[in-house]
């Protein structure tokens, strides 16, 4: 297995998020093993996308994929790899990780409504973003759970105000 055997499976979880990547594109940002991030990432999507390379060294950031009018930005520290943003929400989103993307108008008590519902289920966050265009505007918190989401949990959330979109990471 290689150091970025991560992506791979991080590229299966954006598959499923954005059901339509065939028109999207990838960009490899870091300055060493291009050739094998990109494969990781191809053989993950399941789809032939254009990639891009980068003539620059970016810190951690590995690669960003541009899909369905959104962007995610993988990245790798001396832990793992990961997905550290969601159009420019930060997040921490490791390879295997159970939790939910949950796409909001933002409102106070997201964190709050959010959070009780998993508390009902027994379920510990272990990491937790929220970002937003502005006040009152379409926000994304990104919670990492200990514990797997089931549909009922997904459900749950579902039914909160102003609630758009939830999206499990298993």
């Amino acid at each position: 297995m290689t150091e970025f055997a991560g992506l791979r499976e991080l590229a299966r979880l954006l598959q499923r998020i954005e059901p339509n990547l065939a028109g999207g594109s990838l960009s490899i940002l870091a300055h060493e093993n291009k050739d094998e991030i990109a494969k990781q990432l191809l053989d993950g999507f399941g789809v032939s996308l254009p990639v891009q390379h980068s003539s620059g060294e970016y810190a951690n950031h590995l690669a960003i994929l541009r899909a369905g009018g959104n962007k995610y930005t993988f990245a790798q520290d001396w832990r793992e790899v990961y997905i550290s943003e969601i159009n420019y929400c930060a997040c921490r989103i490791p390879a295997g990780s159970h939790g939910l993307l949950v796409h909001h108008v933002d409102y106070p008590g997201v964190i709050y409504d959010v959070s009780r519902k998993l508390a009902e289920h027994e379920i510990n966050i272990s990491k937790l973003n929220v970002s937003r265009e502005q006040k009152g505007k379409n926000a994304l918190l990104v919670s990492v759970t200990d514990e797997e989401i089931t549909p009922a949990v997904v459900r749950a959330i579902e039914e909160l105000p102003q609630i758009t979109k939830v999206v499990s990471l298993q």
